[in-house]
């Protein structure tokens, strides 16, 4: 099973084919289309699949995801009914379908069927705890914008209300003494472009989290850019003045990402290293080199060329 058939099936239901692309959105690191795929396997091992209901269902049940929201059961149930409106489906199928997307805010049955979905949706904390753990983690990328003194105890004790039996001890104890890698990638970002990007991208393969830290520095002038849609998931801080004082601030350790473009940018923050040495003895600083293709980039190019119009291709979405 795979990706195509899922389009396929949709299409002969009378669905738009490309609904599913929603689960590709940048944001998403669980509810992604490997979950969807996972539900159907399950459905299938239970001779189920060819349940229209319960196949759109699991389509239809995360199609609209933003962890700041509350309302993501009932955007995405709305969602359904909206493109079930052309659809060949029946009125008490629609019916069906949209209550049974609603039952997945509470995980409380209203049928027989919204139980075997529930269950179905809810089977991750039946497999392995090399599983568990590895969804954890999608779990805690998908809320990266939360301070981790805030998402730790928080996450505990959404854990325990579906600890059945204890099924979930080893993962709830894993939480509560694994300790995340953290980093903060501080700079002015005015704006923050497909360069800082490219570093940030880098330094979220090496560390749990990277939260960006915006910076008012008296040399340069105050940010004026609105921040883009594509980092708007990450955990975001302002600070003013030295970034030792910042990192001292917070109520975890850290280590510092500093992004280099050139030869230059290394002889720049190699003698501002001595400096942050000296002002913070034993503080953990990694440089990341961005991509050829982005050498080039840099706030006051795209502040210049903006007066031009000439600046778009530099931007993030």
């Amino acid at each position: 099973m795979d990706i195509q058939y899922i389009k396929n099936r949709l299409k002969e239901l009378g669905f738009d084919s490309q609904s599913v692309n929603r689960y590709h959105e940048h944001h998403r690191y669980y509810h992604t289309e490997a979950h969807i795929l996972y539900i159907l396997q399950l459905l299938e091992k239970q001779n189920l699949l060819n349940d229209d209901e319960l196949f759109l269902t699991t389509i239809f049940h995360d199609i609209i995801y933003d962890p700041n929201s509350a309302t993501n059961e009932e955007d995405s149930a709305k969602l359904f009914k909206t493109e079930a409106a052309g659809s060949k489906l029946s009125e008490d199928k629609i019916k069906n379908i949209y209550q049974l997307i609603l039952d997945t805010k509470t995980h409380k049955a209203s049928s027989e069927k919204s139980q075997l979905f529930i269950d179905a949706d809810l089977n991750i904390f039946n497999e392995s705890d090399d599983k568990l753990f590895e969804y954890e983690k999608q779990i805690f990328k998908e809320f990266q914008f939360v301070d981790y003194k805030e998402y730790k105890p928080k996450r505990i004790e959404i854990l325990q209300k579906f600890n059945k039996d204890g099924k979930l001890d080893r993962l709830i104890a894993h939480v509560q003494h694994v300790q995340p890698t953290i980093a903060v990638f501080p700079g002015s970002f005015n704006p923050f472009h497909k360069g800082h990007y490219n570093v940030l991208q880098k330094a979220e393969h090496i560390f749990d989290k990277v939260i960006i830290a915006f910076g008012k520095n008296p040399d340069k002038n105050a940010r004026t850019w609105d921040i883009p849609r594509t980092i708007q998931n990450r955990q975001m801080m302002e600070y003013e003045g030295l970034v030792t004082d910042f990192v001292d601030s917070l109520s975890y350790d850290v280590v510092v990402i500093r992004g280099l473009r050139n030869s230059t940018d290394f002889q720049y923050e190699q003698n501002q290293y001595r400096y942050i040495q000296e002002l913070k003895p034993g503080i953990k600083i990694v440089s990341v080199f961005c991509d050829k293709e982005f050498e080039h980039i840099s706030s006051s190019g795209i502040r210049t060329l903006e007066k031009y119009n000439k600046h778009q291709n530099y931007l993030l979405d």
